[in-house]
């Protein structure tokens, strides 16, 4: 079960880079900018569909999905400069309390085998 949160992350961390990536490629970066972006959101997927052999599919995509809208949402401040206005950032902390719900409210192993035991 661990192996699958690793690939999760990774999921999420090359859909980051990919991303990131897109709004470079976009302003000039060429050629090896597209390829860089299309690989990253490719290996992306490929890390999702491994998660997804032990994590829930709705649980994976949402915290997937949700990780990377709040990290792009960062990346965009940090490095690209962008200014949140209120409505985004009621957004991202709804994204970030939806994302802890979520996982909050998944069953992991160990509990599943401890009611297995009971």
């Amino acid at each position: 079960m661990r192996l699958a949160w690793i690939f999760l992350v990774l999921a999420i961390a090359t859909e980051v880079v990919g991303l990131t990536v897109m709004k470079a490629a976009s302003s000039g970066g060429g050629v090896w900018g597209y390829a860089v972006m299309y690989v990253s959101i490719a290996l992306s997927y490929v890390f999702l569909a491994k998660a997804v052999k032990k994590i829930s599919v709705g649980v994976a995509y949402a915290i997937w999905e949700g990780s990377g809208i709040a990290l792009i949402t960062l990346v965009s401040v940090f490095v690209f400069n962008h200014v949140l206005n209120y409505q985004e950032m009621i957004g991202l902390m709804m994204a970030v309390g939806g994302i802890i719900l979520v996982n909050a409210g998944e069953v992991h192993e160990d509990e599943e085998v401890a009611d297995d035991l009971a």
